[in-house]
């Protein structure tokens, strides 16, 4: 039986672990070639196992490149639990320093930091729009990573547009780990049914005094917009923009505490100290629903914005799905290893790894279509994930979602969420 008490006293949060990030220096080798092609195998896991270890045999074979690979991550691929094999597989020195933000990881390739990381991992979006148009990072080989899809989920099979440029002539990275992102609750305090019908309006407005804002900037910018009953991705008019400094206001005056540290907002959530969180994804629900706590959920409205309606989606869609993108760096001496660390992760066991073994989350993972993958989760950790029969709960999530991008009036928006913030005393 899983021991709830134990979340009662968990205190790790995902940005006290990447703000005690520390600078890695920069470092110098030899250039070679990248990996010619892997061996062939028929498909999906097995595919990834043969590729996997023609690598490791190619680098073998190999001599005077620079043994060492500089990762630039989200927590989760920067975990000894995955880092550790591809050390003793390849011998390799392997150092890793985790992102405190998407746009701030852009700025330190724009500023030299290419001289330093050979591997980068972002949400969506950036690669195609930003690195690789800037000529930060270089495409792989598609006939290398291609057959690899076919261990995804429905939804992310090839070709997969957010890891393609813009022409679809260039793939920019692997996908891996992903999910949706809306509010989180205690369905023991307030119904799920409630907040889909509902909708962000059923927290802030309904549950005024009894939520949280979780202070991820980005993220409470992007669903403030769409709490105001538009997407966040595209220019917006001087009508959109006095909504949204409207809505933002509304959000941080209603709240009854605004707080970085996921972990203790859920922790809250048990207790009853709050009802939910907002925004809230199923990575910040994840670690109290493995400690058994599975009345933490994450729920996505089931009505979005006029402009997110279709026919294929008659009620739109109100949530935000993000989609990591591993890539390689454009380092003027680039080693073969980083080719190899994205052929590493495609293993079931390193894929497993990623998604499960990140401190105090776990997230899904595309390559839980393959039922080498899959097959490795517990029945508490598919639980925790809201995996659901087939992976059923988990899409019909994904589904209510757009996919996360750019949103062109950040600056502007961030300067109201600052204003919203500090009116709070927050």
């Amino acid at each position: 039986m899983i021991n709830k008490n134990i979340y009662r006293s968990f205190s790790s949060s995902r940005r006290q672990f990447l703000k005690q990030s520390a600078a890695l220096a920069a470092t110098v080798g030899a250039a070679p070639a990248f990996l010619g092609a892997s061996a062939q195998a028929a498909s999906g896991a097995a595919y990834a196992n043969e590729a996997w270890a023609a690598a490791k045999a190619e680098l073998a074979g190999m001599s005077g490149f620079r043994n060492e690979l500089n990762l630039h991550s989200w927590e989760g691929y920067t975990e000894e639990p995955v880092l550790d094999p591809f050390r003793r597989q390849t011998g390799a020195s392997v150092n890793a320093q985790m992102l405190i933000s998407d746009p701030a990881a852009v700025n330190n390739l724009r500023s030299g930091g290419t001289g330093t990381w050979d591997v980068i991992n972002l949400n969506n979006a950036w690669q195609r729009k930003q690195l690789f148009p800037e000529g930060l990072i270089t495409p792989l080989d598609k006939e290398k990573f291609a057959p690899l899809y076919d261990m995804n989920v429905a939804g992310f099979e090839w070709p997969y547009n957010w890891a393609l440029d813009t022409s679809g002539e260039h793939l920019l990275g692997m996908i891996q780990r992903y999910g949706p992102s809306s509010m989180v609750v205690n369905s023991d305090l307030i119904s799920v049914q409630t907040i889909e019908s509902g909708g962000y309006m059923e927290m802030i407005e309904g549950a005024a005094g009894k939520y949280a804002i979780l202070d991820y900037e980005n993220w409470v910018i992007m669903h403030g917009c769409l709490a105001a009953g538009f997407i966040p991705f595209r220019k917006h008019t001087d009508a959109e923009m006095a909504s949204f400094e409207t809505m933002i206001f509304k959000m941080f005056k209603n709240a009854k505490k605004v707080s970085d540290d996921q972990a203790a907002l859920a922790r809250d959530m048990i207790t009853g100290e709050i009802i939910g969180a907002l925004p809230g994804s199923v990575y910040t629900a994840s670690a109290a629903r493995l400690e058994g706590e599975t009345q933490i959920v994450c729920v996505v409205p089931e009505e979005g914005p006029e402009e997110t309606k279709t026919a294929a989606h008659p009620k739109g869609k109100a949530g935000i799905q993000w989609i990591e993108v591993t890539s390689l760096v454009n380092n003027p001496n680039p080693t073969p290893l980083a080719e190899a660390f994205l052929l590493y992760c495609h293993t079931p066991e390193a894929a497993y790894k990623v998604a499960a073994k990140a401190p105090g989350t776990l997230n899904p993972v595309v390559q839980m279509g393959s039922p080498e993958v899959l097959s490795q989760f517990s029945a508490d950790e598919l639980e925790a994930v809201q995996w659901g029969d087939g992976g059923g709960w988990l899409a019909s999530l994904v589904d209510r979602c757009i996919d996360f991008d750019i949103n062109p009036d950040y600056d502007a928006m961030h300067d109201l969420y600052t204003q919203a913030k500090r009116a709070r005393g927050s």
